[in-house]
């Protein structure tokens, strides 16, 4: 308990930093709101698209794997029905209410995630790559799917069109590297011919290097949508966002994993998982399609705050 609450700690303080730098960066102007469209490009149709391309074609899929993976996308279902009813009884405008819908269901389980269960679980790539299925395919094709058709559909408001939006959506580079990378996993080419195989090696270590500036990209985009916001009219959503983001949802998915009899590992990766608190992604989502990305901002940094103690108590769970 003590190596994974570290560890979140030392992966909060990084997020945290690079989002005051970028803030301090705003600040002298070395950037401009006026730029905050392009880093929302930059990550939606450059670092995320590499990201998960590179993240599933090189996965392999086992059963227990799939089932923690319906059970992760069934949690977040619920508690994107659950963020539209508190949403609603907030009374929550469509592109406010888009934007607390996607923060309600999706967490950061690739940016403290991985950090969690790589401490959690050292010397074990073996165990690290299953917390990668089940978090691209659990959510990751969710928030790329679901999520963008409600960022699109909340922030265009009533005029919005949820087909067109979704029509976008098909020709974009993110559901196109979606599809590329689950056929090459499933395709499983292991080219024998050196000068191919140096190749797709040094594209996937050119991918690895593009995806990793995802956080890069996030943070200058979280810094440039953050904006003042009324104490008590955030204190109500950060309330009820915590509520379903921080405990109702990693109590659903264990609920769920016990009901399988899940081998442990799979429960406790599935756990960390579903724990983490709401995922920067999900706020550039919104704020890139329309829905109110300071909101959302400011939401997925008070909901990393309170997981410093969420967290801890939900891996209790698992003893």
């Amino acid at each position: 308990m003590i190596s994974i609450y570290s560890s979140l700690l030392q992966s909060l303080a990084i997020i945290v930093g690079l989002i005051l730098v970028s803030l301090l960066l705003r600040k002298k102007s070395i950037i401009s709101e006026e730029q905050r469209p392009v880093f929302g490009r930059l990550v939606t149709d450059f670092a995320l698209p590499a990201l998960i391309f590179s993240g599933l074609a090189r996965q392999s899929f086992e059963t227990e794997e799939l089932v923690a993976v319906g059970i992760m996308a069934t949690a977040l279902l619920i508690c994107m029905f659950l963020g539209w009813i508190g949403g609603k009884a907030l009374g929550l405008k469509a592109g406010q209410l888009g934007a607390f819908i996607l923060v309600a269901a999706f967490g950061s389980s690739s940016t403290l995630g991985y950090a969690l269960i790589g401490q959690a679980f050292p010397n074990d790539p073996a165990t690290l790559a299953e917390a990668v299925v089940i978090s691209e395919l659990g959510v990751g094709i969710l928030i790329f799917t679901v999520g963008v058709a409600v960022a699109i559909f909340f922030g265009q408001g009533a005029g919005g069109s949820l087909t067109s939006g979704l029509r976008t959506f098909l020709k974009s580079p993110i559901f196109i590297s979606l599809i590329l990378g689950l056929a090459f996993s499933f395709l499983k080419l292991s080219p024998t011919n050196p000068v191919f195989k140096t190749a797709l090696d040094l594209l996937f270590r050119m991918l690895d290097v593009i995806g990793g500036s995802l956080v890069i990209f996030v943070a200058l985009a979280i810094a440039l949508m953050l904006k003042p916001i009324p104490l008590k009219k955030l204190s109500h959503l950060i309330i009820v966002v915590a509520l379903i983001k921080l405990l109702a949802k990693p109590l659903i998915a264990f609920a769920m994993a016990e009901t399988e009899t899940l081998p442990m590992t799979v429960t406790e990766i599935l756990l960390i998982e579903a724990a983490m608190p709401s995922g920067t992604v999900a706020a550039v989502l919104a704020d890139r399609y329309g829905c109110d990305g300071s909101i959302a901002s400011a939401l997925v940094i008070a909901t990393y705050g309170l997981s410093l103690v969420t967290i801890p108590l939900i891996m209790l769970l698992t003893i």
